[in-house]
């Protein structure tokens, strides 16, 4: 323990008058460990415990230095005063203080009222010892004590062991009997007690699961352990949870680092922030990820960057849309031709334009970005790499920006929303620009209204250059903008033009599939056909006639033809199908063809055998002649009308067209006549004789222009009209629909494809992370499985549980390594993996869903005897995944529904594995599959089932695939539902009686 006389006073006032609120807090937090030389510096906070653990792997703290140096309170400089020069990491570069205010460690007692600190050095003396104190921030804010009467406990640790609950309650048994001699008041005397009763942690236990990160016990570094935790962080987190605004936690500490600019430098220190939720899932809240990406950054529609010198003249350059970047220049008067005060400043922003048909953007990347910038828009200021505060919050636009273009949007052109960068100076250049100690920006002195002065100014003269209309630089925004809007109309026309076509598709398509479920089609034509059957056989001879009897005939066949056209759907010319309305197709495509043969023909066939037997029966002489001439008549009537209706369409659209295409001509000449007339005027009301030579070359070259310019615009519309009607009378013109057609098709494929990378990317970070974060929970299960395999070996009892506890192990890890596949092994090796382990694998995991599901799982004696070489997790999630499915399927099949019929006639729900000797089986007993969903089934995104994913087999397959396996559909086995084949590769086939050798998996 030591008794501590700390050198500052009113320390509580001084931290809260400091330290902006609990994000601010946390940046100071991260500065000390820049300070320190971490390279990483994380929290995770565990709301469930209300716990904040920051770690960091800095240069840590000896015993001395923790009492000496972090428990006084800096003034201007830690390194002012008798104080040493705070430790240095010599294997870095020198970096400069960030926390020269010292008060990053006052911003504890705002994120919560008591800490655990625990340091450790990386060099010099007390490399062997770990430090741990306690405090409880509430006891400087006790009114009439004096700070020299406050104890603070402190114990030595050896290096590499972590406090245990008894030191924890040790230390904080020491300030419960220093609270008790010091307070007086009741009230204040309980609440201090309440919060010393719950500080209960166990950091020996507790270090062991967390996160890999900094780790104190191998490396050294700084640790704060801070509970209970001020409830208003989880509110600056969560925020209004509004999508286009950023929380007060995102507006602090996003962007801590520059990590936007591509090429930017790598961060001298990387922070993180775990948000453990109550249902023991965490997500990462400051991820590189969540700021704005150096692809995002680029994709954005301009670009400026370039150098203020020290006069504040600007080089640089602008790039726009893309384009060939053009070196610019900016001359700033302010500086009177003197060095400024404020020093040289880079800067380097992009800008997205307001509105989608300005934007180069496709619309789900335009969308994406402008929520982004909305929440997290701005320019951002980075002293020396680390983040000046508050420059960069969306409403914080120090330049008034966003109060000009109020002003005049078109004029000053720039919105602060909707562009993001960095203005990058440094300690050793722009030293006069001097930081608030409050962390509130700058101090309004003179090289900070310099600075100022001079962005203000660029962002001025930027926008008259190059985008206003009478812009100097101006014409490539012009040009590329104007191009743009109008390709987006177009595209917008088409769009709306194409979906009412792909939605009147999808009507029918429904309609016809809601037929075929409910059998209409099927009962109509046996209604039409029992109709001509009644009536056929209830006639008498004298009944009918032979022109009654053809009556008969042609009435059924036209209900039969109107049934027919019913279930026949145009798809329309030029338009390109989604992947959902192409399935739906491709399932029209069988099933119209399956109704014809099996429906349609065969009651066409037996109305004419019925109206034969009749003929026959009534002794009626209708001859096949007769029959046929009245048939293809009637045919050809329908016909007639049909192609008539055609044409009648082709007549109306042509008088249309040539009625809109002579009004286009009419107008374009009208414009050009009207602009020479106007240009005639004005000639003869222009001056006469006494006009220079200078001025009439002037003003002819005026006029000229006038009638030129419109002429060939008129004249350019007239004959793409013209080109346009040529090629419409061509054969090649039919064809475009096709090709069109064609092309929207695969843009459409295209689409879908990126969306699902999108989502596939996201989520293979997402697992990415988690396995990452596993590594360090698996150091400590591996290691404690080869101790259990060690006792399993002398107990024969304890193996069964061993082996259980090393498979549940290795399954886990498959499935993390199924989802990160450039991840995928944890120092594993190749082993015989036999069938009856895959066999009793899937009884255990699924044994309990199949018992209530009443599917049997049934393997073949050449399956239980098969065995591979192999690491499990390429072949164990396959199966997995097959048998999962297969179980819902059966599950969901109406063939297994309950009858009256005795149980032992019912037929039973079964899965079987078998082994071919090249190649494993997994079949069922299920619906089986579409034949047209043969070949989708394995896409990323179908499914069938309500709520899938569509990625299991797609995955499934990917990664068989990549480990040298064959996986496909297999004809139906004896089972008759689905059969998956595993084609085994030659490097994993073994004999089963040459079962490799090698160590264990563990």
């Amino acid at each position: 323990m030591a008794k501590l006389n700390i050198r500052a006073r009113a320390v509580d006032l001084l931290g809260r008058q400091q330290v902006a609120n609990i994000p601010t807090a946390l940046s100071e937090l991260f500065k000390n460990a820049h300070d320190a030389y971490a390279d990483r510096v994380e929290i995770d906070f565990y709301r469930a415990r209300s716990l904040l653990i920051l770690r960091d792997d800095g240069v840590g703290m000896s015993t001395d230095d923790f009492e000496t140096r972090w428990l006084t309170i800096g003034t201007e400089s830690k390194a002012q005063g008798s104080l040493n020069a705070p430790p240095v990491d010599p294997k870095k570069p020198l970096r400069p203080v960030m926390g020269e205010k010292g008060i990053g460690r006052l911003a504890i007692a705002l994120v919560g009222t008591q800490v655990l600190v625990l340091t450790r050095p990386k060099f010099g003396v007390g490399t062997d010892t770990l430090t741990a104190a306690f405090i409880h921030w509430g006891l400087f804010a006790l009114p009439g004590v004096d700070l020299s009467d406050i104890e603070i406990p402190v114990i030595k640790l050896p290096a590499g062991t972590a406090p245990s609950a008894a030191d924890v309650r040790g230390m904080v048994d020491a300030v419960r009997a220093n609270v008790s001699n010091l307070i007086s008041n009741p009230a204040a005397l309980q609440s201090i007690l309440k919060d010393l009763d719950a500080f209960d942690l166990d950091p020996a236990a507790l270090h062991a699961r967390l996160p890999d990160g900094p780790d104190i016990l191998r490396t050294g570094g700084s640790q704060f352990w801070i509970h209970p935790v001020n409830e208003i962080l989880a509110d600056n987190i969560d925020g209004a949870n509004e999508r286009y605004k950023a929380t007060p936690f995102e507006k602090v500490l996003l962007g801590f680092s520059n990590t936007m600019t591509p090429g930017h430098a790598k961060p001298a220190i990387e922070a993180r922030f775990r948000d453990h939720q109550t249902d023991g899932t965490w997500t990462e809240r400051i991820a590189e990820d969540n700021f704005l990406t150096p692809a995002e950054f680029a994709s954005a529609d301009h670009h400026i960057q370039g150098q203020f010198d020290r006069r504040g003249q600007f080089t640089g350059t602008v790039q726009i849309y893309g384009k060939e970047p053009i070196d610019y220049q900016v001359r700033w008067p302010g500086a009177g031709g003197k060095d400024t005060l404020c020093g040289p400043v880079r800067i380097n922003f992009c800008y997205l334009q307001g509105s989608l048909k300005d934007s180069r953007l496709p619309k789900e990347e335009f969308d994406r970005l402008a929520v982004k910038l909305n929440k997290i828009g701005g320019l951002y200021i980075y002293r020396d790499g680390i983040r000046v505060l508050p420059y960069g919050d969306a409403d914080y636009d120090f330049l008034d920006i966003e109060g000009r273009r109020t002003r005049s949007a078109g004029y000053y052109f720039f919105s602060y929303r909707r562009m993001i960068g960095v203005i990058e100076i440094s300690r050793k250049d722009n030293d006069l620009l001097v930081e608030k100690a409050g962390r509130e920006g700058f101090q309004e002195n003179r090289a900070y209204r310099q600075m100022k002065e001079m962005l203000e100014h660029f962002f001025v003269q930027a926008a008259g250059d190059f985008f206003r209309e009478d812009g100097a630089m101006a014409d490539v925004w012009q040009s590329e903008r104007e191009r743009l809007v109008k390709e987006h109309e177009l595209l917008a026309k088409r769009s709306r033009q194409v979906a009412g076509k792909r939605a009147a598709l999808a009507k029918d398509l429904e309609g016809f599939f809601e037929k075929i479920n409910g059998r209409e089609f099927e009962a109509s034509a046996e209604a039409i056909v029992s109709g001509v059957r009644l009536r056929l056989e209830s006639a008498q001879p004298g009944d009918l006639n032979v022109n009654q009897l053809m009556t008969i005939e042609k009435e059924a066949r036209d209900w039969l033809s109107e049934l027919r056209d019913d279930a026949l759907i145009r798809r329309p010319r030029g338009v390109g199908l989604t992947r959902e309305l192409s399935r739906a197709w491709a399932r029209y495509e069988v099933e119209q063809p399956r109704l014809e043969a099996e429906h349609f023909r065969p009651a066409f066939a037996t109305v004419e055998r019925l109206v034969s037997q009749a003929a026959d029966r009534l002794d009626l002489n209708l001859t096949p002649r007769q029959r046929m001439t009245a048939l293809i008549e009637d045919l050809g009537t329908r016909e007639r009308r049909r192609a008539k209706s055609a044409q009648s369409d082709i007549q109306r659209n042509l008088a249309e067209l040539r009625e809109r295409a002579l009004d286009y001509a009419r107008e374009g000449f009208l414009a050009v006549e009207t602009t020479i007339r106007s240009t005639l005027i004005e000639l003869e009301q222009t001056g006469g004789a006494d006009m220079s030579e200078v001025v009439a070359q002037a003003t002819r070259e005026r006029l000229e222009t006038s009638i030129v310019s419109v002429a060939d615009e008129q004249i350019v519309l007239m004959e793409r009209l013209r080109e346009q009607l040529k090629a419409a009378a061509t054969p090649e013109a039919l064809e475009q629909d096709d090709i069109m057609q064609a092309v929207e098709g695969e843009l459409e494929e295209r689409r879908e494809r990126d969306l699902e990378s999108l989502q596939l990317a996201q989520m293979g970070a997402a697992i990415g992370i988690v396995h990452h974060e596993f590594a360090a929970v698996i150091r400590s299960v591996r290691q404690n499985i080869r101790q259990l395999r060690t006792w399993a070996a002398k107990n024969p009892k304890l193996d069964t549980v061993y082996r259980d506890i090393r498979d549940s192990y290795t399954h886990l890890d498959g499935y993390l390594s199924l989802f990160a596949p450039l991840n995928r092994r944890l120092r594993r090796e190749r082993r015989a993996i036999r069938g009856v382990e895959i066999y009793n694998y899937l009884d255990q995991l699924f044994g309990t869903r199949m018992e209530q599901k009443n599917v049997l799982l049934n393997a073949s004696p050449s399956f239980m005897d098969s065995v591979i070489s192999d690491y499990p997790a390429n072949i164990f999630p396959a199966f997995v995944n097959l048998v999962d499915n297969a179980i819902y399927w059966l599950s969901q099949s109406s063939a297994f529904a309950e009858r009256d019929e005795p149980e032992s006639a019912r037929p039973v729900r079964e899965i079987r594995l078998d082994f071919t000797g090249d190649a494993f089986l997994v079949s069922d007993n299920g619906p089986g599959i579409l034949a047209v969903d043969r070949d989708a089934i394995f896409h990323s995104g179908f499914s069938r089932k309500p709520g899938g994913s569509g990625l299991g087999l797609y995955i499934t397959k990917s990664l068989l695939e990549q480990a040298g396996y064959a996986f496909d559909l297999a004809p139906a086995s004896s089972l008759s539902g689905a059969t998956f084949k595993i084609g085994i590769p030659d490097d994993a086939l073994i004999d089963n009686n040459d079962t490799p050798g090698g160590e264990e998996e563990e």
